[in-house]
């Protein structure tokens, strides 16, 4: 029974997440796992590839080297994840578990911050989990649980139960690869594996729903699993039923992993990289011709450039040989393309598709075309959250229905400018149907305020009335000069008396 035994869909998906991981951190993992991400050539191979001192070897570290790979992956998640949380999420908690807005995860992370790591792993790799557990020593005065969070890497294995027609699927079992690097002494690190199991009822069963109570067990390097050591973990004697993890895929919250969203442009991105090492490979070849003498003398070095000269018997010619430079137009311009097709795929969402200036709704759905995804991984985000929040509710007696995750779906940034304000004034002057109240509430919407109408209209009697001809800031100034006036006749008045 090996604790490490990987889920079959793991062992499926696993090469998927490899991929979109390296991407994701960039050029030096991408290069630093030399022919996975760029073959050699079969010149390279010839050479000796593969033997550190060998010209085979020297050359393919060349290539890399020369070799661009653009950061193409990283830039849509982060400009995805701006999109995403221009405006923060709604969350609303029972009036115990308020504390977890702002202090949810182990490290001191708000809800907020918790839901952008989620999205930011939805759109890496499509996968992660989050396990609801009480830290090791509470906290005096805190006993509510916080919310760990697993990559789709340390989820290795899982049972939902047997499907059945007439039961719902249970999880009823979860690994999780905890292992990590451990400090042993005062300098020194050493990676230790380690393995935790949360199961429902007895791990050697494959029980269906209500099947015992939550337990969980954590194994280190070379223990053996043994069920005599599990506990089942409470919160003032209360346990649960159910095992507090949930599964976040890019679309859905359920065991079966999905597709990378991204995992098109990962694989674009890779092929742009070959493509930028043969390209540039060509280009260095271009300007590296090679010296050919006809009827000079064999084993002789011959000097090219300044200060050098060639000697040759009569008849003897001297020329340089290069690589023939007709293909390097038609790779340039299939670079082009493939650039062109990532910068789409990586969602450059608000781009214009013309310099005609867009309304509001018109650019609404323009995007909403192009945001599809972000939609389906804003709102899986957002409902595993609340999945989990949900649990620690049930977990602390409070109510679960309490809890609500709003994501934001506003995309756009759609700020009513002031010409459209003018606009419905005039329509409503000649005639339209508009209430003010009505204008009113299209600003709130369109950001152009925050207040409400009575609040707008409490601040503007409150304000200063403009004089004729002026501005505001001409009529504060005045006002001011006015009070220190007002000041030099007190002064004057004492100075007389």
């Amino acid at each position: 029974m090996a604790i490490d035994s990987k889920h079959p869909l793991y062992e499926e998906f696993s090469a998927d997440w490899a991929t979109m991981r390296d991407t994701y951190r960039g050029e030096r993992i991408v290069k630093e796992a030399g022919q996975k991400y760029l073959p050699a050539t079969s010149g390279m191979i010839a050479d000796g590839m593969g033997n550190a001192t060998s010209p085979g070897q020297k050359a393919y570290e060349a290539y890399k080297t020369r070799s661009t790979f653009p950061d193409l992956v990283s830039d849509a998640v982060e400009a995805m994840i701006g999109v995403m949380h221009r405006k923060e999420p709604t969350i609303e908690l029972p009036s115990k578990m308020e504390p977890m807005i702002e202090n949810a995860t182990i490290k001191g992370e708000s809800l907020s911050v918790l839901l952008r790591r989620i999205n930011e792993e939805q759109l890496v790799t499509g996968r992660l989990g989050l396990l609801a557990d009480m830290p090791a020593v509470p906290v005096p005065g805190h006993d509510l649980p916080y919310l760990a969070t697993y990559q789709a890497e340390s989820i290795i294995n899982w049972d939902q139960g047997e499907r059945d027609t007439n039961v719902v699927d249970s999880l009823n079992m979860v690994v999780l690869d905890e292992s990590e690097n451990v400090r042993t002494e005062m300098f020194t690190w050493e990676m230790k594996n380690k393995y935790r199991v949360l199961v429902l009822g007895d791990p050697l069963a494959n029980e269906g729903p209500m099947g015992g109570a939550y337990a969980v067990g954590v194994v280190d390097q070379g223990e053996e699993f043994s069920p005599a050591n599990l506990i089942i973990p409470s919160i003032r004697g209360t346990s649960l039923q159910k095992i507090p993890f949930v599964f976040i895929n890019s679309k859905d919250v359920v065991p079966d992993p999905d597709d990378p969203s991204l995992l098109g442009l990962a694989n674009l991105v890779l092929t742009i990289y070959r493509g930028e090492a043969d390209y540039r490979q060509s280009l260095f070849m271009q300007g590296q011709d090679t010296l050919v003498v006809i009827g000079g003398i064999e084993e002789t070095t011959y000097r090219t450039g300044a200060n050098s000269s060639i000697g040759l018997p009569t008849g003897g010619d001297a020329k340089f040989i290069g690589v023939d430079s007709q293909g390097l137009v038609e790779m340039r311009s299939a670079l082009e393309n493939d650039y062109s097709r990532a910068a789409n795929k990586g969602g450059q969402l608000l781009d214009s598709v013309s310099n005609q200036k867009e309304s509001g709704d018109a650019l609404k759905v323009r995007v909403a075309a192009r945001t599809s995804t972000l939609n389906q991984v804003a709102l899986a985000g957002a409902f595993g959250l609340q999945t989990s929040l949900r649990q620690v509710a049930e977990w602390v007696g409070a109510n679960p229905e309490e809890v609500k995750v709003t994501p934001n779906l506003d995309f756009v940034d759609d700020t009513m400018a002031g010409k459209e304000l003018i606009d419905l004034l005039t329509a409503k002057t000649l005639g339209a149907p508009l209430s003010q109240e009505s204008i009113h509430l299209t600003m709130q919407t369109r950001g152009m305020t925050e207040k409400t109408l009575d609040e707008e209209i409490t601040a503007i009697e409150a304000e200063v009335p403009l004089s004729k001809g002026s501005t505001a800031a001409e009529d504060l100034d005045e006002d001011e000069d006015f009070g220190n006036d007002n000041d030099d006749d007190q002064d004057n008045n004492g100075e007389d008396e």
